[in-house]
């Protein structure tokens, strides 16, 4: 089976999140059966039409499960870059790495040994096509070096922002904002 971004046959009038999972299959070259809320529909494909695996989750479940596997220290380590793609392209991370999924990686890595009990917490998450903004705050105990901060072993609360671009349920892109300057000072940092 595949799925069909439905914003493809949004004439139809189907009331669905872009990436919701539909039953469809194509029926030959030019015709597309979809079953969507207890109707069916066809579309003759005279354009060329987006098709996406059938593995595909509405973006917010991907998000909350993606900070549910950052949150934890069990199982962060096994799966939390499986919610990235290979050709990931990063945003407002460290200049000093690379800015794809090995730079990231690394990153990921130095945060979770300087702040072992790390947390991310979404206050917000808007999602318009395969973006999703998140409106965020991040908690943790700062036990590890991390970039000019000797460990301090204080707690810390900071705000962030990212925006996710997807494919197929996988991040391709990330933009990142953190107020690192509420970090130092709450951290005791001079400079």
């Amino acid at each position: 089976m595949r799925i069909i971004n439905i914003s493809a046959i949004s004439h139809y009038e189907i009331k669905s999140h872009p990436l919701a999972t539909l039953q469809c299959r194509i029926e030959s070259k030019s015709n597309l059966v979809v079953n969507a809320i207890g109707k069916t529909y066809k579309k003759r494909l005279h354009t060329p039409t987006l098709i996406m695996s059938s593995s595909v989750k509405p973006l917010k479940v991907v998000v909350r499960q993606l900070a549910e596997t950052f949150n934890g220290p069990q199982i962060r380590e096994l799966s939390y870059f499986d919610f990235y793609d290979d050709s990931l392209i990063i945003y407002g991370f460290p200049p000093n790495l690379p800015a794809n999924k090995e730079g990231f990686k690394q990153f990921i890595y130095l945060l979770w040994k300087a702040f072992p009990d790390i947390r991310i917490i979404f206050e917000d998450i808007i999602i318009e096509g395969n973006k999703v903004a998140g409106r965020y705050y991040l908690t943790g105990t700062h036990k590890g070096e991390f970039v000019d901060l000797r460990p301090t072993d204080k707690q810390f609360r900071v705000n962030g922002m990212t925006v996710f671009s997807f494919r197929d349920a996988k991040v391709i892109e990330r933009w990142n904002l953190v107020d690192m300057m509420s970090l130092k000072e709450q951290l005791g940092s001079q400079t």
